[in-house]
Protein backbone atom coordinates (compact mmCIF):
# COMPACT_ATOMS: atom_id res chain seq x y z
CA UNK A 1 0.00 0.00 0.00
CA UNK A 2 1.46 3.56 -0.72
CA UNK A 3 0.72 6.70 -0.50
CA UNK A 4 0.84 9.36 -3.43
CA UNK A 5 0.92 12.94 -2.86
CA UNK A 6 -0.74 15.32 -5.04
CA UNK A 7 1.00 15.95 -8.89
CA UNK A 8 -0.21 17.62 -12.01
CA UNK A 9 -1.27 14.63 -13.25
CA UNK A 10 -4.21 14.74 -10.92
CA UNK A 11 -7.58 15.76 -11.69
CA UNK A 12 -10.08 15.64 -8.59
CA UNK A 13 -13.78 14.52 -8.71
CA UNK A 14 -16.27 16.48 -10.20
CA UNK A 15 -19.07 17.50 -7.10
CA UNK A 16 -21.47 14.42 -7.78
CA UNK A 17 -18.28 11.87 -7.80
CA UNK A 18 -17.52 14.00 -4.40
CA UNK A 19 -20.73 13.49 -3.06
CA UNK A 20 -20.54 9.90 -3.59
CA UNK A 21 -17.58 9.05 -2.40
CA UNK A 22 -18.24 11.00 0.83
CA UNK A 23 -21.01 8.73 1.35
CA UNK A 24 -18.51 5.46 0.50
CA UNK A 25 -16.00 6.93 3.17
CA UNK A 26 -18.53 7.36 6.19
CA UNK A 27 -20.23 3.65 5.16
CA UNK A 28 -16.58 2.67 5.71
CA UNK A 29 -15.96 4.12 8.55
CA UNK A 30 -18.58 2.60 9.97
CA UNK A 31 -18.73 -1.15 8.50
CA UNK A 32 -15.01 -1.77 7.22
CA UNK A 33 -12.60 -2.79 9.84
CA UNK A 34 -9.88 -2.50 7.35
CA UNK A 35 -10.58 1.13 6.17
CA UNK A 36 -11.07 2.48 9.61
CA UNK A 37 -7.07 1.44 10.29
CA UNK A 38 -6.47 2.97 7.38
CA UNK A 39 -8.36 6.35 7.86
CA UNK A 40 -6.87 6.38 11.32
CA UNK A 41 -3.23 5.43 10.21
CA UNK A 42 -3.16 8.32 6.85
CA UNK A 43 -5.21 10.85 9.33
CA UNK A 44 -8.14 10.96 7.16
CA UNK A 45 -10.98 13.39 9.21
CA UNK A 46 -14.55 12.24 8.04
CA UNK A 47 -15.71 16.28 8.71
CA UNK A 48 -13.20 17.74 6.10
CA UNK A 49 -13.70 17.90 1.97
CA UNK A 50 -13.12 15.14 -0.30
CA UNK A 51 -10.35 17.69 -1.74
CA UNK A 52 -8.53 17.36 1.70
CA UNK A 53 -9.13 13.74 2.58
CA UNK A 54 -8.91 12.14 -1.14
CA UNK A 55 -4.98 12.34 -1.51
CA UNK A 56 -4.70 10.75 1.63
CA UNK A 57 -6.18 7.93 0.70
CA UNK A 58 -3.15 5.19 0.11
CA UNK A 59 -2.96 3.80 -3.71
CA UNK A 60 -4.36 0.14 -3.23
CA UNK A 61 -3.32 -3.03 -4.91
CA UNK A 62 -4.85 -6.33 -5.51
CA UNK A 63 -1.98 -7.66 -3.29
CA UNK A 64 -2.89 -5.21 -0.65
CA UNK A 65 -6.47 -7.13 -0.70
CA UNK A 66 -5.02 -10.57 -0.83
CA UNK A 67 -2.88 -9.52 2.28
CA UNK A 68 -5.72 -8.21 3.84
CA UNK A 69 -8.50 -10.56 3.02
CA UNK A 70 -10.00 -11.36 5.90
CA UNK A 71 -10.76 -7.99 7.13
CA UNK A 72 -11.01 -6.26 3.40
CA UNK A 73 -14.85 -6.72 3.18
CA UNK A 74 -17.69 -4.50 4.93
CA UNK A 75 -20.14 -6.26 7.02
CA UNK A 76 -23.25 -6.64 5.45
CA UNK A 77 -26.29 -8.74 5.63
CA UNK A 78 -26.78 -8.73 1.78
CA UNK A 79 -26.14 -11.45 0.09
CA UNK A 80 -22.89 -11.62 -1.47
CA UNK A 81 -22.01 -13.03 -4.50
CA UNK A 82 -18.29 -13.80 -5.97
CA UNK A 83 -15.95 -14.06 -9.06
CA UNK A 84 -11.97 -14.83 -9.29
CA UNK A 85 -10.13 -12.73 -11.25
CA UNK A 86 -8.37 -14.09 -13.87
CA UNK A 87 -4.80 -14.72 -12.27
CA UNK A 88 -2.90 -12.66 -15.24
CA UNK A 89 -0.93 -10.77 -12.72
CA UNK A 90 -0.46 -13.35 -9.67
CA UNK A 91 -2.74 -15.35 -7.65
CA UNK A 92 -6.76 -15.00 -8.04
CA UNK A 93 -8.56 -12.98 -5.78
CA UNK A 94 -12.17 -13.81 -4.99
CA UNK A 95 -14.05 -10.41 -5.70
CA UNK A 96 -17.27 -9.64 -3.92
CA UNK A 97 -20.56 -7.80 -4.53
CA UNK A 98 -24.02 -7.60 -3.13
CA UNK A 99 -26.89 -8.40 -5.18
CA UNK A 100 -27.79 -4.41 -5.59
CA UNK A 101 -24.05 -3.60 -6.42
CA UNK A 102 -24.03 -6.03 -9.36
CA UNK A 103 -27.89 -4.40 -10.76
CA UNK A 104 -25.95 -1.22 -10.47
CA UNK A 105 -22.68 -2.43 -12.72
CA UNK A 106 -25.55 -4.52 -15.06
CA UNK A 107 -27.98 -1.84 -15.46
CA UNK A 108 -25.03 0.84 -16.64
CA UNK A 109 -23.64 -1.72 -18.91
CA UNK A 110 -26.77 -2.73 -20.53
CA UNK A 111 -27.17 1.05 -21.09
CA UNK A 112 -24.07 1.27 -22.76
CA UNK A 113 -24.56 -1.60 -25.10
CA UNK A 114 -28.29 -0.17 -26.31
CA UNK A 115 -26.50 3.19 -27.11
CA UNK A 116 -24.65 1.25 -29.93
CA UNK A 117 -27.62 -1.47 -30.96
CA UNK A 118 -30.86 -0.57 -29.62
CA UNK A 119 -32.29 -4.47 -30.59
CA UNK A 120 -29.64 -5.90 -27.80
CA UNK A 121 -30.38 -8.02 -25.62
CA UNK A 122 -30.08 -11.05 -23.38
CA UNK A 123 -31.27 -13.10 -25.97
CA UNK A 124 -29.08 -12.43 -28.62
CA UNK A 125 -25.94 -11.35 -26.51
CA UNK A 126 -23.29 -14.14 -25.80
CA UNK A 127 -20.27 -13.61 -23.60
CA UNK A 128 -17.61 -16.23 -23.82
CA UNK A 129 -17.19 -16.12 -19.83
CA UNK A 130 -21.20 -16.95 -18.84
CA UNK A 131 -21.59 -20.16 -17.44
CA UNK A 132 -24.99 -20.28 -19.17
CA UNK A 133 -22.94 -19.98 -22.81
CA UNK A 134 -21.19 -22.78 -21.73
CA UNK A 135 -23.91 -25.15 -20.92
CA UNK A 136 -25.52 -24.16 -24.53
CA UNK A 137 -22.57 -24.64 -26.68
CA UNK A 138 -19.42 -25.79 -25.04
CA UNK A 139 -16.05 -24.24 -23.91
CA UNK A 140 -15.56 -21.56 -26.35
CA UNK A 141 -11.94 -21.37 -24.82
CA UNK A 142 -10.45 -24.73 -25.75
CA UNK A 143 -8.51 -24.32 -29.11
CA UNK A 144 -9.01 -27.98 -30.24
CA UNK A 145 -9.67 -27.34 -33.93
CA UNK A 146 -12.88 -29.47 -34.32
CA UNK A 147 -14.04 -28.40 -30.97
CA UNK A 148 -13.77 -24.85 -31.98
CA UNK A 149 -15.86 -25.81 -35.09
CA UNK A 150 -18.56 -27.47 -32.85
CA UNK A 151 -18.89 -25.20 -30.74
CA UNK A 152 -18.55 -22.08 -33.14
CA UNK A 153 -21.90 -24.03 -35.25
CA UNK A 154 -23.78 -24.16 -31.95
CA UNK A 155 -23.00 -20.08 -31.58
CA UNK A 156 -24.81 -19.50 -34.95
CA UNK A 157 -27.35 -21.63 -34.23
CA UNK A 158 -28.49 -19.13 -31.60
CA UNK A 159 -28.33 -16.01 -33.95
CA UNK A 160 -26.68 -13.72 -31.74
CA UNK A 161 -26.06 -10.00 -32.50
CA UNK A 162 -23.66 -9.81 -30.02
CA UNK A 163 -20.29 -12.05 -28.75
CA UNK A 164 -18.24 -10.59 -26.01
CA UNK A 165 -14.85 -11.87 -25.00
CA UNK A 166 -10.74 -11.48 -25.69
CA UNK A 167 -9.49 -10.04 -28.81
CA UNK A 168 -7.28 -13.56 -29.23
CA UNK A 169 -10.03 -15.76 -28.61
CA UNK A 170 -11.80 -14.03 -31.62
CA UNK A 171 -8.79 -13.99 -33.70
CA UNK A 172 -8.68 -17.75 -33.27
CA UNK A 173 -12.08 -18.28 -35.11
CA UNK A 174 -11.27 -15.63 -37.12
CA UNK A 175 -8.19 -18.17 -38.69
CA UNK A 176 -10.38 -20.90 -39.26
CA UNK A 177 -12.91 -18.85 -41.22
CA UNK A 178 -10.07 -17.23 -43.20
CA UNK A 179 -8.86 -20.49 -44.19
CA UNK A 180 -12.35 -21.79 -44.87
CA UNK A 181 -12.19 -24.56 -42.42
CA UNK A 182 -15.43 -23.02 -40.69
CA UNK A 183 -18.41 -21.67 -42.16
CA UNK A 184 -19.49 -18.42 -41.74
CA UNK A 185 -21.73 -15.90 -43.66
CA UNK A 186 -19.58 -12.69 -42.83
CA UNK A 187 -21.87 -9.92 -40.89
CA UNK A 188 -23.84 -12.81 -39.35
CA UNK A 189 -22.80 -11.29 -36.20
CA UNK A 190 -23.20 -7.19 -35.62
CA UNK A 191 -20.62 -6.80 -32.77
CA UNK A 192 -17.93 -7.57 -30.69
CA UNK A 193 -17.07 -6.89 -27.59
CA UNK A 194 -13.63 -6.56 -26.69
CA UNK A 195 -13.40 -7.34 -23.26
CA UNK A 196 -10.00 -8.63 -21.08
CA UNK A 197 -7.32 -7.72 -22.87
CA UNK A 198 -5.61 -4.77 -25.02
CA UNK A 199 -6.90 -4.47 -28.55
CA UNK A 200 -5.17 -2.63 -30.61
CA UNK A 201 -5.67 -1.10 -34.26
CA UNK A 202 -4.55 -4.00 -36.62
CA UNK A 203 -6.32 -6.66 -34.36
CA UNK A 204 -9.35 -5.29 -34.40
CA UNK A 205 -9.21 -4.65 -38.62
CA UNK A 206 -8.79 -7.78 -38.88
CA UNK A 207 -11.63 -9.73 -36.85
CA UNK A 208 -13.59 -6.69 -38.30
CA UNK A 209 -12.99 -7.54 -41.75
CA UNK A 210 -13.29 -11.72 -40.97
CA UNK A 211 -16.78 -11.38 -39.05
CA UNK A 212 -18.17 -8.01 -41.06
CA UNK A 213 -18.87 -6.14 -38.10
CA UNK A 214 -18.43 -3.48 -35.27
CA UNK A 215 -15.73 -4.11 -32.54
CA UNK A 216 -16.05 -2.32 -28.95
CA UNK A 217 -13.67 -1.71 -26.41
CA UNK A 218 -15.26 -2.82 -22.41
CA UNK A 219 -12.75 -1.66 -20.22
CA UNK A 220 -12.99 -2.97 -16.50
CA UNK A 221 -11.91 -5.68 -14.43
CA UNK A 222 -13.33 -8.60 -12.35
CA UNK A 223 -13.14 -6.36 -9.11
CA UNK A 224 -14.90 -3.04 -10.94
CA UNK A 225 -16.85 -4.57 -13.75
CA UNK A 226 -17.02 -2.01 -16.34
CA UNK A 227 -14.83 1.39 -15.83
CA UNK A 228 -14.91 2.53 -19.25
CA UNK A 229 -17.17 1.97 -22.55
CA UNK A 230 -16.27 3.00 -26.37
CA UNK A 231 -18.35 5.48 -27.82
CA UNK A 232 -18.83 6.05 -32.03
CA UNK A 233 -15.77 8.45 -31.92
CA UNK A 234 -13.27 5.93 -30.67
CA UNK A 235 -13.19 7.27 -27.38
CA UNK A 236 -13.31 5.08 -23.90
CA UNK A 237 -15.34 7.18 -21.55
CA UNK A 238 -14.80 6.55 -17.76
CA UNK A 239 -18.58 5.65 -16.38
CA UNK A 240 -18.96 8.73 -14.69
CA UNK A 241 -21.44 8.04 -12.45
CA UNK A 242 -19.92 4.99 -11.01
CA UNK A 243 -15.77 5.69 -11.31
CA UNK A 244 -13.27 7.81 -11.42
CA UNK A 245 -10.27 7.46 -13.18
CA UNK A 246 -6.69 9.01 -12.31
CA UNK A 247 -2.84 7.89 -13.24
CA UNK A 248 -0.32 7.28 -10.48
CA UNK A 249 3.32 6.19 -10.95
CA UNK A 250 4.20 8.62 -13.89
CA UNK A 251 7.76 7.46 -13.65
CA UNK A 252 7.09 4.29 -15.51
CA UNK A 253 8.26 5.31 -18.90
CA UNK A 254 11.19 7.66 -19.46
CA UNK A 255 10.09 10.90 -21.58
CA UNK A 256 6.26 9.88 -21.13
CA UNK A 257 5.28 12.58 -19.04
CA UNK A 258 1.57 11.57 -18.84
CA UNK A 259 1.67 8.48 -18.68
CA UNK A 260 1.65 6.13 -15.70
CA UNK A 261 -0.63 3.38 -14.29
CA UNK A 262 -4.69 3.19 -14.60
CA UNK A 263 -6.06 3.96 -11.03
CA UNK A 264 -9.54 3.82 -10.25
CA UNK A 265 -12.40 4.51 -7.67
CA UNK A 266 -15.25 2.93 -7.32
CA UNK A 267 -18.32 5.44 -6.21
CA UNK A 268 -20.54 2.60 -5.77
CA UNK A 269 -18.64 -0.82 -4.17
CA UNK A 270 -19.19 -0.81 -0.46
CA UNK A 271 -18.67 -4.51 0.17
CA UNK A 272 -15.48 -4.82 -1.86
CA UNK A 273 -13.94 -1.02 -1.63
CA UNK A 274 -12.24 -0.31 -4.93
CA UNK A 275 -10.67 3.40 -3.39
CA UNK A 276 -7.25 4.43 -5.67
CA UNK A 277 -7.02 0.69 -6.40
CA UNK A 278 -4.04 0.63 -9.28
CA UNK A 279 -5.38 -1.69 -12.07
CA UNK A 280 -1.32 -1.80 -13.58
CA UNK A 281 -2.74 -1.06 -17.09
CA UNK A 282 0.10 1.92 -18.73
CA UNK A 283 -2.57 4.83 -19.76
CA UNK A 284 -3.54 8.29 -19.64
CA UNK A 285 -6.45 9.85 -18.09
CA UNK A 286 -8.72 13.30 -19.52
CA UNK A 287 -11.26 15.24 -19.24
CA UNK A 288 -12.93 15.82 -22.93
CA UNK A 289 -15.87 17.04 -24.21
CA UNK A 290 -16.81 14.71 -26.83
CA UNK A 291 -18.60 14.66 -30.09
CA UNK A 292 -20.64 11.90 -29.29
CA UNK A 293 -22.26 14.15 -26.54
CA UNK A 294 -20.45 13.18 -23.65
CA UNK A 295 -18.63 14.81 -20.97
CA UNK A 296 -15.91 12.93 -18.86
CA UNK A 297 -12.86 11.45 -18.09
CA UNK A 298 -11.47 9.48 -21.32
CA UNK A 299 -8.76 6.68 -20.77
CA UNK A 300 -5.90 6.07 -23.43
CA UNK A 301 -4.56 2.60 -23.29
CA UNK A 302 -0.62 2.18 -23.90
CA UNK A 303 -0.95 -2.01 -24.58
CA UNK A 304 0.41 -3.34 -21.62
CA UNK A 305 0.83 -3.55 -17.97
CA UNK A 306 4.15 -2.51 -15.49
CA UNK A 307 4.30 -6.53 -14.40
CA UNK A 308 4.88 -6.69 -18.28
CA UNK A 309 8.33 -4.68 -19.36
CA UNK A 310 11.14 -6.67 -20.17
CA UNK A 311 13.76 -6.50 -17.34
CA UNK A 312 16.98 -4.90 -17.95
CA UNK A 313 15.46 -2.66 -20.17
CA UNK A 314 13.92 0.99 -18.95
CA UNK A 315 10.67 0.77 -20.69
CA UNK A 316 10.42 -1.77 -23.21
CA UNK A 317 7.03 -3.70 -22.54
CA UNK A 318 7.34 -7.13 -23.83
CA UNK A 319 3.79 -7.72 -24.69
CA UNK A 320 4.33 -4.66 -27.25
CA UNK A 321 7.28 -5.56 -28.55
CA UNK A 322 7.13 -9.18 -29.27
CA UNK A 323 3.52 -8.68 -31.33
CA UNK A 324 5.02 -5.87 -33.52
CA UNK A 325 8.17 -8.12 -34.42
CA UNK A 326 5.34 -10.87 -35.32
CA UNK A 327 3.40 -7.93 -37.17
CA UNK A 328 6.32 -7.51 -39.29
CA UNK A 329 6.55 -10.77 -40.47
CA UNK A 330 2.72 -10.04 -41.64
CA UNK A 331 3.68 -7.04 -43.69
CA UNK A 332 6.78 -9.01 -45.28
CA UNK A 333 3.79 -11.34 -46.24
CA UNK A 334 4.76 -13.84 -44.00
CA UNK A 335 1.80 -14.63 -42.03
CA UNK A 336 3.38 -17.81 -40.92
CA UNK A 337 2.56 -17.55 -37.09
CA UNK A 338 -0.39 -18.83 -35.67
CA UNK A 339 0.35 -18.26 -32.11
CA UNK A 340 3.25 -17.68 -29.36
CA UNK A 341 4.03 -16.74 -26.22
CA UNK A 342 7.78 -15.54 -25.28
CA UNK A 343 9.66 -16.19 -22.05
CA UNK A 344 12.53 -14.37 -20.45
CA UNK A 345 14.06 -16.70 -18.30
CA UNK A 346 17.56 -15.10 -17.69
CA UNK A 347 18.30 -11.75 -18.16
CA UNK A 348 19.60 -12.11 -21.83
CA UNK A 349 17.73 -15.35 -22.90
CA UNK A 350 14.54 -15.79 -23.60
CA UNK A 351 12.28 -18.44 -24.88
CA UNK A 352 9.50 -18.10 -27.84
CA UNK A 353 7.30 -20.61 -28.43
CA UNK A 354 5.97 -20.87 -31.63
CA UNK A 355 2.67 -22.41 -32.96
CA UNK A 356 3.60 -22.45 -36.59
CA UNK A 357 1.89 -22.67 -39.84
CA UNK A 358 2.52 -24.47 -42.65
CA UNK A 359 4.13 -21.71 -44.69
CA UNK A 360 6.86 -21.32 -41.87
CA UNK A 361 10.28 -20.81 -42.95
CA UNK A 362 13.93 -20.26 -41.08
CA UNK A 363 14.14 -17.09 -42.87
CA UNK A 364 10.96 -15.98 -40.84
CA UNK A 365 12.87 -16.86 -37.30
CA UNK A 366 15.86 -14.82 -39.03
CA UNK A 367 13.45 -11.79 -39.18
CA UNK A 368 12.62 -11.80 -35.84
CA UNK A 369 15.55 -12.67 -34.50
CA UNK A 370 17.30 -9.17 -36.37
CA UNK A 371 14.82 -7.54 -34.63
CA UNK A 372 14.68 -8.44 -31.20
CA UNK A 373 18.69 -7.93 -31.69
CA UNK A 374 18.01 -4.53 -32.64
CA UNK A 375 15.51 -3.68 -30.11
CA UNK A 376 16.84 -4.90 -27.05
CA UNK A 377 20.59 -5.64 -27.73
CA UNK A 378 22.84 -8.06 -30.02
CA UNK A 379 23.93 -9.84 -26.92
CA UNK A 380 20.57 -11.28 -26.40
CA UNK A 381 20.08 -14.93 -26.89
CA UNK A 382 16.48 -16.70 -28.30
CA UNK A 383 15.63 -20.12 -28.61
CA UNK A 384 13.11 -21.23 -30.96
CA UNK A 385 10.39 -23.60 -29.48
CA UNK A 386 7.62 -25.17 -32.05
CA UNK A 387 4.70 -26.41 -30.07
CA UNK A 388 0.80 -27.56 -30.98
CA UNK A 389 -0.85 -24.92 -29.14
CA UNK A 390 -0.38 -21.75 -26.30
CA UNK A 391 -3.15 -22.69 -23.47
CA UNK A 392 -4.67 -19.87 -22.34
CA UNK A 393 -5.63 -18.37 -19.19
CA UNK A 394 -8.86 -19.60 -17.54
CA UNK A 395 -10.12 -16.61 -18.30
CA UNK A 396 -9.22 -17.02 -22.03
CA UNK A 397 -6.60 -14.39 -21.95
CA UNK A 398 -3.40 -15.24 -23.87
CA UNK A 399 -0.85 -13.86 -22.60
CA UNK A 400 2.28 -13.84 -25.42
CA UNK A 401 4.62 -12.33 -22.47
CA UNK A 402 5.88 -13.25 -19.34
CA UNK A 403 9.59 -12.39 -17.31
CA UNK A 404 10.83 -14.14 -14.43
CA UNK A 405 14.13 -12.07 -14.24
CA UNK A 406 12.80 -9.45 -11.28
CA UNK A 407 12.15 -5.87 -12.18
CA UNK A 408 14.80 -3.82 -12.65
CA UNK A 409 17.51 -6.19 -12.73
CA UNK A 410 20.60 -5.05 -14.66
CA UNK A 411 18.43 -2.01 -16.69
CA UNK A 412 20.09 -1.97 -19.98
Amino acid sequence: MMLETCDRHLMMPNPAQKEKLAGILNHLNTHNEYYREVFLKNNVNLDASIDENFLKLPITTKKDIRKNYSIYFSDTKEEKFGELTSGSTGIPVNCQKTRAERMIAMLNIWKQRRIWDSEVDITNYLSLHDVNTYKKVGNLLNFEKDHMKRCFGRILALSPRWLSGPVSTFEKYAKLIQNGEMSYNKGTIKFLELAGEFADKNRRQYIEEIFGCKTINHYGTIETWCIAYECRMGHLHVQKDLMYAETTNHSILHGEKDIGEITVTSLYNKLMPILRYNIQDLGKVENIDCECGQSSQVITLYGGRTGDMIAGTKEVLGEIFFKRGVYKLINRGMDCIDSFRVEQVELNKFIMYIVKLPNYTDEAARILLDYIHIGIGSEVEVEFKFVEDIPPLPSGKIKTFYSFVKAGEGER
